[in-house]
């Protein structure tokens, strides 16, 4: 779904509400994905607020199950139409020091907002890492043969049996 950036500024208030109820591509869900967004215009700045709620497929990290787990991301994302850098100071060689409103997305020649490609990176930037199915999981059996087991260099052997005399005090 792409929102042009003219019906957003020509909307009442210039701010347009949205209600995506579908699929994303490359995104792997349990049923489709919900997300009430409201983009408004800002002069020269799109900004989009709102929240998706998806049912995200993933694979434990320990077991390595499928499972789902249920994800409600909240988004705040501002659009920039044009150049964030103006093209003279970009080939200056100069460091540029970013502020807080310098974390936008440029939407340099393009004329709308790409609401798939935003609900993507919303959920996939979400997704827990490590990523497990529960809590309690301590993984399965079967991958126990995988771990990589803990193996002593033989070289340092010549240390454990290296006994240290402690000095008393006062003496």
């Amino acid at each position: 779904m792409k929102i042009s950036i003219d019906d957003i500024k020509n909307a009442k208030d210039q701010s347009l509400k949205i209600r995506f109820d579908n699929t994303v591509k490359d995104l792997s869900t349990e049923g489709s994905v919900v997300a009430e967004l409201v983009l408004k215009a800002y002069g020269k700045y799109i900004n989009v607020q709102g929240t998706i709620v998806a049912n995200v497929k993933l694979v434990c990290d320990r077991c390595l199950k499928d499972f789902v787990k249920k994800m409600k991301v909240d988004v705040d994302e501002t659009y920039l139409l044009g150049h964030l850098i103006a093209n003279e100071d970009a080939h200056s060689g100069q460091e540029l020091e970013l502020k807080d409103g310098d974390f936008v997305t440029e939407l340099t020649g393009t004329d709308e907002v790409d609401i798939d490609d935003l609900i993507y990176q919303s959920v996939t930037l979400n997704i827990p890492n490590p990523c497990v199915c529960d809590i309690n999981c301590n993984g399965d059996a079967e991958m126990e043969k995988y771990m990589k087991k803990e193996i002593s260099d033989p070289r340092l052997e010549v240390f454990k049996n290296l006994k240290i005399n402690k000095l008393e005090e006062g003496k």
